[in-house]
């Protein structure tokens, strides 16, 4: 599958099929193209951190929102990859913490690599970060920017796709609020 492909086959899935375990080749692959994301200046302010044990993803489930559907996600998922922030690392520039955007790019590189596999998972980023931080034993200083719970969806379980706003509305050429007409053939 190509990336083109990946993004738009990629889903947000909440349910896994139980029982069906992601293999540790397909966790090291998918975490391997989290860590192949680019960064600004190369800083790469990033770690990630893999969880299997059911015990620990259920205490991870309590980081989250009171009712947070994602909280069942990390409960029945094969495995979670925790998105570690390390803002030391990274830079501010212009008052935004470049270190965060890094994250987020390394975040979409799991999410597609997981789609690519055929892996079904979710951004998962409303969460306690301190006492997540606490639950996996990270330094200060750290910032649990997301958790990705992975499993495979059940048989027949499709979402189907979310509207997107049209191009018209939210490509300009050359200036803002002037179509961008791509030439045609």
């Amino acid at each position: 599958m190509d990336v083109s492909a990946a993004i738009a086959k990629r889903r947000s899935i909440r349910k896994f099929e139980a029982g069906r375990e992601v293999s540790d080749a397909d966790l090291v692959s998918i975490v391997e193209a989290a860590r192949q994301a680019p960064s600004w200046k190369n800083d790469q302010p990033w770690r990630f951190v893999v969880v299997r044990d059911a015990g620990l993803r259920e205490r991870m489930a309590g980081c989250l929102g009171e009712g947070n559907p994602a909280a069942n996600a990390v409960r029945g998922a094969s495995a979670v990859i925790a998105l570690i922030g390390v803002p030391a690392e990274g830079a501010i520039h212009q008052d935004k913490p470049f270190w965060l955007v890094d994250c987020g790019i390394a975040g979409e590189h799991v999410m597609l690599r997981s789609t690519e596999l055929g892996i079904s998972t979710v951004w998962v980023s409303m969460l306690d970060s301190p006492k997540l931080c606490g639950l996996l034993g990270l330094p200060e200083g750290m910032e649990c920017v997301a958790v990705f719970p992975l499993g495979y969806a059940p048989d027949g379980y499709e979402p189907k796709p979310r509207g997107r706003k049209p191009f018209e509305e939210i490509v300009w050429f050359q200036e803002y609020d002037r179509p961008y007409e791509p030439p045609v053939g």
